[in-house]
């Protein structure tokens, strides 16, 4: 499933508000190169490829931003690593990684939280 919608991203004194593709079939969460210059991210100094779930399609990912994220109203209270991918055709995009420790359900068009205040939760294995 996959919804768009408005998020908030902080690092250090520097914030933008991007639209992000909420995704479940994203493991990972990422942002485009051109928002991560925004913020001051620091490439990688050789990228790497990442396949997609497309056939025959890779991913540059060139570096990666430890930021703090706003979703639907509330700032996260963990800071969150965004892989930095060059290219990439929306501005952020949100993964399992950050959706299920928050319990982050997709609803039609929102995006809202099981719980709030969102809090991480750490599932037994």
């Amino acid at each position: 499933m996959k919804v768009r919608d408005r998020i908030k991203i902080y690092k250090d004194d520097r914030s933008v508000e991007v639209e992000a593709l909420f995704d479940t079939g994203s493991a990972k969460s990422y942002l485009a190169e051109r928002v991560a210059v925004k913020l001051g991210y620091e490439p990688y100094p050789k990228p790497v490829k990442v396949p997609l779930a497309v056939e025959d399609y890779l991913a540059e990912v060139v570096g990666d931003l430890p930021v703090y994220l706003e979703i639907a109203g509330y700032r996260l209270p963990e800071r969150e690593l965004l892989g930095v991918i060059r290219k990439l055709r929306v501005e952020a995009v949100i993964g399992v990684n950050i959706m299920e420790p928050y319990e982050i359900i997709l609803e039609k068009d929102r995006v809202a939280f099981r719980r709030t205040p969102p809090r991480a939760h750490l599932f037994k294995l």
